[in-house]
């Protein structure tokens, strides 16, 4: 789910349009390497900052993760929560943005 994210107080969600989902998996010993590949589109007439959401089991992790915006990729690195969020905060006010 990618949730745009939103300054107001309102309760109202407003989400991206999922447009398809792919799911590859391949089983190894008692575990599984599960690729998902989810594509997303924008279609307000303005750039958005969004919150991407995905549940997964509580003895799973998630070892990489990948998001393509147009011809760029952005890959995640594990970061403390509060050092992950000084450096996002300070590149917004930069002007940076996916």
């Amino acid at each position: 789910m990618l949730r745009v994210k939103s300054n107001s107080t309102t309760r109202d969600q407003k989400y991206v349009a999922l447009k398809s989902v792919s799911i590859v998996s391949k089983i190894r010993s008692f575990g599984a390497d599960v690729n998902i590949t989810q594509l997303f589109r924008n279609d307000e007439n303005v750039p958005i900052e969004a919150v991407y959401c995905f549940p997964i089991e509580e003895n799973a992790a998630v070892y990489s993760f990948v998001a393509k915006i147009d011809d760029r990729e952005i890959h995640a690195q594990l970061k403390e929560k509060i050092q992950a969020q000084q450096e996002y905060t300070q590149a917004l006010r930069q002007g940076h943005g996916a």
